[in-house]
């Protein structure tokens, strides 16, 4: 019985320290530095934020989607802004002074992954 035991604790641990490559998104357009001639107009724009989570058990039983976690945080914050703001619709395309954020939380069998992303909505100028 004492080997059994020692048997599921070495496969769940040795289970909880494998890795595995996930994609975080594809975005059209990404900087971390000023974009010369990029005009957009900032009279309408507004602060929103989305986030989007993976969740898994025992590192592998995946609970909820896995991959795209970055591009479907902003995206919902870009839906978030053009549907709800005051009631009024925001037609905005893009998000400006971006700032990302990940959370994750790792209990023994239950693991959960976060991003967040915040940043001003802004429609691009023609």
């Amino acid at each position: 019985m004492k080997n059994m035991i020692l048997l599921v604790l070495g496969v769940v641990i040795s289970i909880n320290f494998t890795g595995c490559q996930h994609s975080l998104g594809q975005f059209t357009v990404a900087s971390s530095h000023n974009v010369r001639h990029l005009d957009y107009a900032t009279e309408n724009k507004v602060r929103v934020s989305g986030s989007a989570c993976a969740r898994n058990l025992l590192g592998f039983i995946p609970l909820s989607q896995q991959d795209d976690l970055l591009q479907r945080a902003t995206d919902n914050a870009i839906r978030d802004g053009q549907s709800s703001i005051f009631g009024k619709e925001i037609d905005g395309d893009m998000l400006v002074n971006v700032r990302i954020t990940a959370d994750t939380t790792t209990l023994f069998i239950y693991n959960d992954s976060c991003y967040s992303v915040e940043g001003d909505l802004v429609k691009i100028s023609k």
